[in-house]
């Protein structure tokens, strides 16, 4: 089904559900303005699921997410939809192949009663918790799990579905071919591992595996997003800051498209030439975001001082005094702690003391020393001192952006 044709007929069925809920609210089930648009939502929802076979509602703030994609056009029926499920604290809805007449009556009188507070799921319609897909434990050699106390599986690949994945892959092509590129579909990534983020009480158990090296790339900056997104929650930024900095670090590393797969992949020693090469990357991806429409200006910051020290060295040269923005420092510190733990074609993962160790040896130089500790509060509880609580809050209300160009 065309996606034009997908959000008609999904934003149809959710204006005839929200109809059908707030006349509830005004008269008796047995109205006929219920029944009405109750009788048209379920012969739209039941046409739609013998295409798709399921269906996924859920919110992230005020936005509606259908089965992954963002409900474009939304409008006073979707907002109302959208509050009267808040009211009832359900935090999402699928719809499966076989759904009766009864089952959405009954979800309907449910989410329409002012008395009860109680929604029920039925055999074809599923509420709760949105679905995460865990990896076993045959993959644990693959990466160091996170928490050195415990051999708890931390790797999970399952908030972005396949075709998320397929969808960077592909925004990734783009730019090495030099192609302009869209964000829509970086936007709704961003917004579900935004939410998942908010809900999940470990959200580091949402970080991607790498299977195989040609995937490198593409976990890593799923990776560094999240493990930066984690950090600005507990630096206590945001819904839409969270949104922003989620953005910049999703798209952090487009830079490296720009370099031959040969000297990324190499598996010795870089030569001065090919260390010089790499090293053009941040300037190459922050003039590259500069000409795509729509992302945040702070993208373009952070893919053109990701690799800037918090001494100042590091690269790009810039001029004395120049202090990394607060969001490319966060995504410094998710890189280097992602690149360690993983297996690449040039080194082995690291064991988790050991990442630890080269964390707080590098705090004042190559790192923020309170972002470090703020950091280690989630991965290593106690193995970077006391939380920085009160001037890392300050720090995040203030975020330090110096005026750039790439």
């Amino acid at each position: 089904m065309k996606e034009l044709v997908f959000q008609s007929k999904v934003l149809s069925v959710i204006s005839q559900l929200s109809a059908a809920l707030a006349n509830l609210r005004l008269y008796s089930h047995a109205h006929s303005l219920v029944g009405q648009h109750f009788e048209r939502a379920y012969r739209e929802l039941a046409e739609l699921l013998e295409h798709t076979g399921d269906l996924t509602v859920f919110t992230v703030g005020d936005d509606l997410i259908v089965n992954n994609r963002t409900l474009l056009a939304a409008g006073p029926p979707v907002e109302r939809f959208v509050r009267m499920i808040h009211e009832k604290g359900v935090e999402h809805i699928t719809f499966l192949r076989g759904l009766s007449p009864e089952e959405l009556g009954q979800l309907i009188q449910d989410l329409g009663s002012k008395e009860s507070s109680t929604v029920r799921s039925w055999p074809f319609i599923k509420l709760g918790a949105v679905e995460i897909r865990v990896r076993t434990e045959g993959d644990a050699s693959e990466q160091e799990p996170i928490s050195g106390h415990s051999r708890e599986v931390m790797s999970i690949l399952g908030t972005l579905e396949k075709s998320d994945m397929d969808m960077l892959r592909e925004l990734y092509l783009l730019a090495e071919e030099g192609k302009p590129i869209s964000i829509r579909g970086v936007d709704d990534s961003v917004r579900k591992l935004v939410f998942e983020i908010r809900r999940n009480s470990n959200p580091l158990s949402l970080l991607a595996t790498v299977k195989r090296n040609d995937e490198y790339t593409f976990t890593h900056v799923v990776n560094v997003c999240i493990l930066t997104l984690i950090q600005a929650q507990r630096l206590g930024f945001g819904e839409k800051q969270l949104y922003d900095i989620g953005m910049a670090s999703l798209l952090h590393d487009v830079g490296k498209t720009f370099i031959p797969e040969e000297i990324l992949s190499k598996p010795g020693k870089l030569t001065t030439d090919e260390r010089a090469i790499i090293e053009t990357h941040p300037v190459k991806g922050g003039r590259y975001l500069m000409e795509v429409g729509g992302i945040p200006k702070i993208a373009v910051l952070a893919a053109l001082e990701h690799h800037l020290r918090y001494d100042g060295t590091g690269y790009p040269v810039v001029k004395p005094g120049w202090k990394p923005s607060l969001v490319a420092q966060l995504i410094t510190i998710a890189d280097v702690f992602d690149a360690l733990r993983s297996r690449r074609s040039y080194s082995d993962p690291k064991p988790m003391d050991q990442i630890v160790s080269i964390l707080n040896q590098d705090k004042g130089t190559t790192f923020n020393p309170i972002l470090v500790e703020n950091f280690l509060e989630i991965v290593a509880p106690g193995a970077g001192g006391p939380a920085p609580t009160e001037e890392a809050s300050r720090m995040a209300a203030r975020p330090h952006v110096p005026e750039a160009t790439a």
